[in-house]
Protein backbone atom coordinates (compact mmCIF):
# COMPACT_ATOMS: atom_id res chain seq x y z
CA UNK A 1 0.00 0.00 0.00
CA UNK A 2 1.62 3.36 -1.29
CA UNK A 3 -0.64 5.85 0.74
CA UNK A 4 -3.16 4.92 3.59
CA UNK A 5 -5.85 7.34 5.48
CA UNK A 6 -7.13 5.82 8.48
CA UNK A 7 -9.99 7.84 10.38
CA UNK A 8 -9.02 11.25 9.34
CA UNK A 9 -10.83 13.97 11.04
CA UNK A 10 -10.19 17.49 10.47
CA UNK A 11 -11.07 21.08 10.08
CA UNK A 12 -10.49 24.70 10.29
CA UNK A 13 -9.65 25.83 13.72
CA UNK A 14 -12.21 24.31 16.27
CA UNK A 15 -14.59 23.27 12.64
CA UNK A 16 -14.68 19.73 12.05
CA UNK A 17 -15.19 19.58 8.23
CA UNK A 18 -14.49 15.83 7.76
CA UNK A 19 -15.21 13.29 9.78
CA UNK A 20 -13.69 9.73 9.62
CA UNK A 21 -12.57 9.68 6.24
CA UNK A 22 -10.15 6.15 4.78
CA UNK A 23 -9.25 4.90 1.95
CA UNK A 24 -6.19 3.81 0.05
CA UNK A 25 -4.50 3.82 -3.06
CA UNK A 26 -1.08 1.63 -4.44
CA UNK A 27 1.36 2.90 -6.85
CA UNK A 28 0.02 3.85 -10.19
CA UNK A 29 -3.71 4.76 -8.91
CA UNK A 30 -5.63 7.58 -10.04
CA UNK A 31 -7.73 8.38 -7.51
CA UNK A 32 -10.56 10.75 -7.62
CA UNK A 33 -12.03 12.93 -4.84
CA UNK A 34 -15.68 13.45 -5.98
CA UNK A 35 -18.97 15.65 -4.15
CA UNK A 36 -20.39 18.84 -4.70
CA UNK A 37 -19.34 22.26 -3.67
CA UNK A 38 -18.64 22.48 0.33
CA UNK A 39 -17.84 18.33 0.69
CA UNK A 40 -14.59 18.80 2.02
CA UNK A 41 -12.45 17.83 -1.06
CA UNK A 42 -9.81 20.42 -0.94
CA UNK A 43 -9.79 20.28 3.17
CA UNK A 44 -8.83 16.80 2.58
CA UNK A 45 -5.92 17.36 0.16
CA UNK A 46 -4.59 19.82 2.87
CA UNK A 47 -5.07 17.67 5.36
CA UNK A 48 -2.85 14.80 3.10
CA UNK A 49 0.09 17.49 2.63
CA UNK A 50 -0.34 18.95 6.09
CA UNK A 51 -1.18 22.54 4.78
CA UNK A 52 -3.75 22.28 7.86
CA UNK A 53 -3.37 19.75 10.99
CA UNK A 54 -5.70 17.31 11.25
CA UNK A 55 -7.80 16.86 14.38
CA UNK A 56 -7.83 12.63 14.86
CA UNK A 57 -6.56 9.86 12.26
CA UNK A 58 -3.26 8.68 10.23
CA UNK A 59 -1.74 8.80 7.00
CA UNK A 60 1.00 6.08 5.88
CA UNK A 61 3.21 6.29 3.14
CA UNK A 62 4.68 2.71 2.96
CA UNK A 63 3.90 2.16 6.42
CA UNK A 64 5.25 5.34 7.62
CA UNK A 65 3.15 7.87 9.62
CA UNK A 66 3.37 11.32 7.64
CA UNK A 67 3.94 13.09 11.20
CA UNK A 68 7.34 11.88 11.20
CA UNK A 69 8.07 13.05 7.78
CA UNK A 70 10.24 16.37 7.45
CA UNK A 71 8.97 18.99 5.03
CA UNK A 72 11.26 18.37 2.36
CA UNK A 73 11.20 14.73 2.37
CA UNK A 74 7.39 15.49 2.32
CA UNK A 75 7.45 17.24 -1.05
CA UNK A 76 9.74 14.53 -2.51
CA UNK A 77 6.59 12.50 -1.95
CA UNK A 78 3.92 14.63 -2.79
CA UNK A 79 3.58 17.54 -5.16
CA UNK A 80 0.79 19.72 -5.18
CA UNK A 81 -1.09 21.94 -7.98
CA UNK A 82 -3.76 24.06 -6.36
CA UNK A 83 -7.05 25.51 -7.48
CA UNK A 84 -5.41 28.81 -8.39
CA UNK A 85 -2.45 30.97 -6.36
CA UNK A 86 -1.60 34.16 -5.99
CA UNK A 87 1.18 35.60 -7.70
CA UNK A 88 2.28 38.76 -8.16
CA UNK A 89 5.77 38.58 -8.87
CA UNK A 90 6.34 38.76 -12.77
CA UNK A 91 8.48 35.28 -13.32
CA UNK A 92 8.72 34.23 -16.51
CA UNK A 93 6.67 30.63 -16.87
CA UNK A 94 10.03 28.70 -16.98
CA UNK A 95 10.54 30.19 -13.74
CA UNK A 96 7.60 29.03 -12.24
CA UNK A 97 8.33 25.47 -13.16
CA UNK A 98 11.25 25.49 -12.25
CA UNK A 99 10.06 26.27 -8.85
CA UNK A 100 9.24 22.70 -8.61
CA UNK A 101 12.46 21.30 -8.11
CA UNK A 102 12.72 23.65 -4.96
CA UNK A 103 12.63 20.33 -2.71
CA UNK A 104 15.82 18.69 -4.87
CA UNK A 105 17.74 21.25 -4.78
CA UNK A 106 20.41 22.39 -2.01
CA UNK A 107 19.48 25.48 0.63
CA UNK A 108 21.80 27.96 -1.12
CA UNK A 109 22.10 26.04 -4.03
CA UNK A 110 20.37 27.64 -7.77
CA UNK A 111 18.52 25.44 -10.38
CA UNK A 112 21.11 23.45 -12.48
CA UNK A 113 20.90 22.96 -15.75
CA UNK A 114 19.55 19.52 -15.10
CA UNK A 115 16.62 21.08 -13.24
CA UNK A 116 15.80 23.41 -16.21
CA UNK A 117 15.92 20.86 -18.11
CA UNK A 118 12.98 18.91 -16.33
CA UNK A 119 11.33 22.02 -16.17
CA UNK A 120 11.47 22.37 -19.73
CA UNK A 121 9.96 19.05 -20.48
CA UNK A 122 7.22 19.26 -17.91
CA UNK A 123 6.27 22.22 -20.18
CA UNK A 124 6.76 20.29 -23.52
CA UNK A 125 4.35 17.43 -21.87
CA UNK A 126 0.85 19.95 -21.34
CA UNK A 127 2.62 21.70 -24.99
CA UNK A 128 3.15 25.00 -23.41
CA UNK A 129 6.88 24.87 -24.51
CA UNK A 130 6.58 27.92 -26.36
CA UNK A 131 5.08 30.15 -23.53
CA UNK A 132 8.90 29.45 -21.55
CA UNK A 133 9.40 33.03 -21.91
CA UNK A 134 6.45 34.94 -21.57
CA UNK A 135 5.49 36.45 -17.60
CA UNK A 136 3.42 34.14 -15.51
CA UNK A 137 1.38 37.58 -14.90
CA UNK A 138 0.31 38.02 -18.54
CA UNK A 139 -1.09 34.89 -19.46
CA UNK A 140 -4.92 33.93 -19.21
CA UNK A 141 -6.21 31.56 -15.87
CA UNK A 142 -6.85 28.57 -18.48
CA UNK A 143 -2.88 29.42 -19.21
CA UNK A 144 -1.76 29.51 -15.64
CA UNK A 145 -3.83 26.30 -14.65
CA UNK A 146 -1.40 24.25 -16.76
CA UNK A 147 2.10 26.16 -15.58
CA UNK A 148 0.86 24.81 -12.05
CA UNK A 149 0.19 21.08 -13.84
CA UNK A 150 3.69 21.47 -15.08
CA UNK A 151 5.37 22.76 -11.98
CA UNK A 152 3.62 20.08 -10.36
CA UNK A 153 4.77 17.41 -12.61
CA UNK A 154 8.68 19.06 -12.66
CA UNK A 155 8.69 18.30 -9.05
CA UNK A 156 8.68 14.82 -9.79
CA UNK A 157 7.11 13.43 -6.71
CA UNK A 158 5.74 9.62 -6.37
CA UNK A 159 2.31 11.29 -5.38
CA UNK A 160 1.17 13.92 -7.67
CA UNK A 161 -2.47 16.22 -6.01
CA UNK A 162 -4.18 17.94 -8.41
CA UNK A 163 -7.14 20.33 -6.81
CA UNK A 164 -9.32 20.37 -9.99
CA UNK A 165 -6.95 20.60 -12.79
CA UNK A 166 -9.62 20.91 -15.62
CA UNK A 167 -11.39 23.38 -14.02
CA UNK A 168 -10.72 26.99 -16.32
CA UNK A 169 -9.72 24.70 -19.36
CA UNK A 170 -11.23 24.48 -22.38
CA UNK A 171 -12.10 20.70 -23.64
CA UNK A 172 -8.56 20.70 -25.71
CA UNK A 173 -6.85 21.67 -22.54
CA UNK A 174 -8.45 19.25 -20.53
CA UNK A 175 -7.42 16.25 -23.10
CA UNK A 176 -3.95 17.80 -22.79
CA UNK A 177 -3.48 17.24 -18.88
CA UNK A 178 -5.52 13.68 -19.13
CA UNK A 179 -2.98 12.84 -21.31
CA UNK A 180 -0.68 14.40 -19.05
CA UNK A 181 -1.98 12.31 -16.13
CA UNK A 182 -1.72 9.20 -17.92
CA UNK A 183 1.88 10.01 -18.51
CA UNK A 184 2.61 10.36 -14.79
CA UNK A 185 1.34 7.23 -13.81
CA UNK A 186 2.95 5.54 -16.78
CA UNK A 187 6.48 7.16 -15.63
CA UNK A 188 5.59 5.16 -12.18
CA UNK A 189 3.61 8.01 -10.21
CA UNK A 190 -0.04 8.13 -8.43
CA UNK A 191 -1.83 10.75 -9.07
CA UNK A 192 -4.91 12.47 -6.25
CA UNK A 193 -7.59 14.71 -7.93
CA UNK A 194 -10.78 16.09 -7.27
CA UNK A 195 -12.94 16.92 -9.48
CA UNK A 196 -16.82 18.10 -10.18
CA UNK A 197 -17.59 16.09 -12.68
CA UNK A 198 -19.27 12.86 -12.23
CA UNK A 199 -18.05 11.62 -15.57
CA UNK A 200 -14.79 12.89 -15.35
CA UNK A 201 -13.93 9.40 -13.10
CA UNK A 202 -14.77 7.13 -15.70
CA UNK A 203 -11.97 7.87 -18.12
CA UNK A 204 -9.01 8.60 -15.85
CA UNK A 205 -9.51 7.01 -12.28
CA UNK A 206 -8.88 3.90 -10.69
CA UNK A 207 -10.01 4.50 -7.38
CA UNK A 208 -13.37 6.99 -6.69
CA UNK A 209 -13.71 8.58 -3.06
CA UNK A 210 -17.51 9.92 -3.20
CA UNK A 211 -18.08 12.78 -0.16
CA UNK A 212 -20.66 14.49 0.88
CA UNK A 213 -20.93 17.11 3.73
CA UNK A 214 -17.46 15.61 4.49
CA UNK A 215 -18.54 12.35 5.32
CA UNK A 216 -17.68 9.40 2.86
CA UNK A 217 -19.91 7.81 0.71
CA UNK A 218 -18.31 5.42 -1.02
CA UNK A 219 -14.98 4.37 -2.22
CA UNK A 220 -13.87 2.15 -4.68
CA UNK A 221 -13.81 1.25 -8.47
CA UNK A 222 -15.66 3.92 -10.62
CA UNK A 223 -18.71 1.17 -11.56
CA UNK A 224 -19.08 0.28 -8.60
CA UNK A 225 -19.01 3.77 -6.28
CA UNK A 226 -20.80 6.00 -8.94
CA UNK A 227 -23.88 4.61 -9.50
CA UNK A 228 -27.05 6.71 -9.73
CA UNK A 229 -28.82 6.02 -6.52
CA UNK A 230 -25.11 7.08 -5.06
CA UNK A 231 -24.61 10.51 -7.39
CA UNK A 232 -28.98 11.38 -6.66
CA UNK A 233 -28.27 11.54 -2.58
CA UNK A 234 -25.08 13.30 -3.67
CA UNK A 235 -26.14 15.86 -5.74
CA UNK A 236 -30.14 15.74 -4.66
CA UNK A 237 -31.34 15.34 -8.79
CA UNK A 238 -31.71 12.20 -10.68
CA UNK A 239 -29.20 10.64 -12.51
CA UNK A 240 -27.89 8.01 -14.89
CA UNK A 241 -24.55 6.41 -15.77
CA UNK A 242 -25.02 5.65 -19.58
CA UNK A 243 -22.24 3.90 -21.70
CA UNK A 244 -21.75 5.70 -25.10
CA UNK A 245 -20.04 4.44 -28.34
CA UNK A 246 -17.41 6.97 -30.31
CA UNK A 247 -16.36 6.41 -34.02
CA UNK A 248 -13.72 3.51 -33.34
CA UNK A 249 -16.04 1.86 -31.49
CA UNK A 250 -14.82 2.48 -27.80
CA UNK A 251 -17.01 2.49 -25.00
CA UNK A 252 -16.98 4.95 -22.29
CA UNK A 253 -19.51 5.67 -19.38
CA UNK A 254 -20.92 9.15 -18.74
CA UNK A 255 -23.49 10.56 -16.16
CA UNK A 256 -26.31 12.16 -17.19
CA UNK A 257 -28.58 14.57 -15.16
CA UNK A 258 -32.48 13.62 -15.75
CA UNK A 259 -34.82 16.08 -16.00
CA UNK A 260 -38.32 15.32 -15.81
Amino acid sequence: MQLQVENLIGGYGKKEILHNISFNINEGDVLCILGPNGCGKSTLLKLLLRIITKMTGNVFIHGKNTDKIDRKTLAQIFSYMPQSDRMLFPYTILEMVTMGRTCHIGKWNTPSKDDINIAYEALEKLKIAHMANKLYTNISGGERQLVLIARAICQDASILIMDEPTSSLDFANKLLVMDAISTAVKEGRSVILTTHSPSEPFSIASKVLLLSNGRKVGFGKPLEVLTSKALERVYGIPMDIMTVTDRFNDEMNICMPIHK
